[in-house]
């Protein structure tokens, strides 16, 4: 058995390993005749898209799940989650462990490792199976995409957004969004406004973390993964090609002459808000935030397409977010149980509830056909810009499935922080993401190969 990298994170969680998620247990190997088969599912959701989730559940426990003796127990773990599962594996603490587990898709890789993992292709190409691969846009079917097989099923899933306040591009003279980073430099110049040698409103505001980083990356051509083996989709990924293949470069660069404006905000305090105040005229955030500043400032800004960094770019912005990841722990009711739980979650009716309350795209491509979902996106324009950024981009374009993603998380962080504050020019930057990032992978596969 291959033992995991345990990350910081991990260590920090274990002492206080599934604090309130114990379950209800099923009974041994399998449910005697009429007993409720019980299905633990952990997830990383809160506030309304939480909401959300929560009435999801409840009406199939309600409904198909008292229909079928089949109650699920939804407990909140957030993204410890799933690094709670792999102590669990580790520990063989199989009685407290979840049926699903809401993870980020980054993470795939490590959860498929783990021998109780299921792929769900086994079930999405039964005969039997109402949800199958079309099921799912194609780029929803590639994230969750590793070594061949759709390893777990898209849930909550976002795209990087430009969000703009709509009158202040109107007062500054532009009747439409900014398209190219070229543009957007022009943009955050005549956006900006400044009392003496202080800035009073920025014209942008993002922090460059991993996940910007590689949308940007990735976005400038199909076939940039940002990682070797295809991002890490088709073998566990074991370098940087972003370094290689001019895409890191490109960016730094564009992202260079933006900070020379002086109206570009590297870092985010509290972004949501300071947008809302008027304290930023431009921010770049996930989709998933469309319900937070829908409550925030309604009506009063708009949401367009992630800015090219050339402008003839073709590969397009990347959905990120996480999958339902389906474990098998010794009892193949519970497993059954889980997927028609899974089956439910993704309805394109339960799609509709939980995209609408969110700004998460709904992963079943009937959704969008749905009369009331068509209604909705003719008032509320901002929520169809994420559906069609996804639909207009490569499939290809993907984050990448980067093993230590909350270290690479860590080092880009950190590094960008000093190539925003002149701490590094665009070729040390280069040189010092794509190095440490492959010392943390090579540190990674030290200890599992």
């Amino acid at each position: 058995m291959k033992r995991f990298f345990l990350t910081v994170l991990l260590c920090a969680v274990a002492v206080s390993l599934f604090a309130g998620g114990k379950e209800e247990k099923s009974g041994g190997s399998g449910a005697p005749a009429g007993k409720t088969v019980e299905v633990v599912f952990w997830h990383s959701t809160s506030g309304a898209t939480g909401e959300a989730l929560e009435n999801i559940i409840k009406a199939y426990n309600e409904g198909p799940g008292r229909e079928k003796n089949i109650h699920v127990n939804l407990v909140y773990q957030g993204y410890e989650g799933t690094d709670k599962v792999i102590l669990a594996y580790q520990t063989r603490d199989t009685a407290n462990a979840p049926d699903i587990n809401q993870g980020l898709t980054s993470t795939i890789p490590s959860v498929m490792d783990m021998g109780w993992s299921v792929s769900v292709e086994r079930f999405l190409t039964s005969q039997n199976s109402p949800v199958t691969k079309n099921t799912f846009y194609p780029a929803l079917q590639r994230s969750c995409t590793y070594e061949g097989e759709m390893a777990a099923i898209p849930f909550a899933n976002s795209i990087p957004l430009l969000y703009y306040n709509v009158e202040m591009l109107r007062e500054a003279g532009y009747s439409k969004p900014p398209e190219t980073m070229d543009q957007l430099t022009e943009y955050v110049k005549k956006l900006t406004l400044r009392q003496g040698n202080n800035v009073s409103r920025y014209g942008l505001n993002m922090q460059t973390k991993r996940y910007q980083l590689v949308e940007f990356c990735v976005s400038q051509k199909p076939n940039a993964f940002f990682g070797d083996n295809e991002g890490g989709r088709s073998a566990p990924m074991t370098r940087i090609t972003a370094g290689e293949d001019g895409t890191l470069r490109a960016f730094l660069e564009k992202l260079q002459k933006l900070l020379d404006t002086g109206g570009y905000k590297y870092v985010e305090d509290s972004i949501n808000e300071e947008f809302a105040q008027g304290l930023s005229a431009m921010v770049i955030m996930s989709s998933s935030r469309i319900g937070t500043m829908d409550r925030l400032m309604p009506g009063r800004y708009m949401t367009a397409f992630l800015p090219k960094v050339n402008p003839g770019d073709s590969g397009g912005a990347a959905v990120g977010g996480s999958c339902l990841n389906l474990f098998d722990r010794g009892d193949n009711a519970r497993l059954n149980a889980a997927w028609d739980v899974i089956q439910w979650c993704v309805s394109r009716e339960n799609q509709y509830a939980f995209s609408t309350a969110s700004g998460y795209i709904p992963v079943n491509m009937a959704c969008e056909a749905m009369p009331e979902m068509q209604a909705y996106y003719r008032e509320n324009p901002q929520y169809k810009a994420a559906l069609d950024q996804m639909k207009a981009a490569s499939p290809l374009a993907q984050e990448p499935l980067d093993l230590t993603y909350n270290e690479i998380n860590g080092i880009i962080t950190e590094v960008m922080l000093e190539f925003c504050q002149g701490k590094l020019d665009v070729n040390g930057a280069v040189a010092k993401i794509v190095a440490e990032c492959n010392a943390s992978l090579n540190e990674y596969h030290a200890a599992n190969d």
